[in-house]
């Protein structure tokens, strides 16, 4: 049995954390097996940045596009949010309409991936687009039932609802523990980063950071990353306002245009 051995405060930097997460495949089985430095990426924002190696899902809002090419010209489109899981499903079940037509006629079928992991109701659109696609070109279309069906339930905690709950609280173990499906919510969607954002700026908030205030911190700033890094709470607060693209129009291509000088020396 492997005995593990806690880290030193301090020991899951941006590096570490980066040289951990090449262990594994996905977040799902970084999370589940260091997540400690799972934690600390989460909470930093590095997330975006360790995991370009792992092996993308989707999830109740997003959805790919796939088909099982026969080799007699026949084929199967489908939507789904997770590939594998879809296809170890498909092998359990002898109702499948894959499964049945390869016990039936003997073949096996080349599975593609034909989009990425978009927007579900992009997928559900473009689903319908590939059948027409397949029937154009002389595939035999195996679906029986009308593509465009997503499935599944509605999710409560939709984007909305979890900045509604962060706005709330004001530390993330407060966020974690009192909104536990938000929480949830938010790490498997990919909003974390963000509504850690949004906790950032309701710790000690005593300035009121009014459009005015924000402006005159983004003016200081060549490009949004410079904005975000120097001024954590005004990015922020205008971006919980909608304030970004009214107060950022000054920066052009991380350059400033020439009056934005003159705003600042009063000109």
């Amino acid at each position: 049995m492997e005995i593990k051995v806690r880290k030193p405060d301090g020991y899951w930097t941006f590096n570490n954390c980066a040289i951990e997460a090449l262990k594994y495949s996905t977040k799902k089985e970084f999370k589940e097996k260091s997540p400690s430095a799972n934690t600390i990426a989460y909470k930093n924002g590095w997330m975006k940045l360790i995991s370009t190696h792992m092996i993308l899902y989707g999830s109740k809002y997003k959805r790919c596009v796939y088909s099982y090419e026969f080799p007699d010209n026949s084929v199967y489109i489908g939507l789904t949010f997770n590939l594998n899981e879809r296809q170890n499903g498909r092998d359990c079940r002898n109702t499948d309409q894959v499964t049945k037509y390869i016990n039936r006629t003997g073949y096996f079928p080349i599975r593609k991936q034909l989009t990425d992991y978009i927007d579900v109701e992009i997928a559900s659109k473009l689903e319908g687009e590939y059948v027409e696609r397949y029937k154009n070109d002389g595939w035999n279309i195996l679906n029986i039932k009308p593509t465009g069906g997503i499935g599944g339930n509605t999710l409560f905690w939709n984007k909305e609802r979890c900045i509604e709950a962060a706005k709330k609280c004001k530390t993330r173990s407060e966020f974690e523990k009192k909104y536990r499906g938000a929480y949830s919510s938010a790490v498997k969607n990919d909003w974390i980063d963000e509504i850690y954002l949004i906790l950032k700026s309701n710790k000690g908030g005593k300035v009121i950071h009014t459009i005015e205030l924000c402006k005159s911190k983004s003016l200081l700033c060549r490009t949004r990353a410079e904005f975000k890094k120097l001024y954590i709470k005004e990015f922020t607060a205008a971006y919980i306002n909608g304030w970004l693209n009214d107060i950022c129009a000054h920066m052009i291509n991380g350059k400033l245009k020439e009056n934005r000088l003159l705003w600042i020396n009063g000109k």
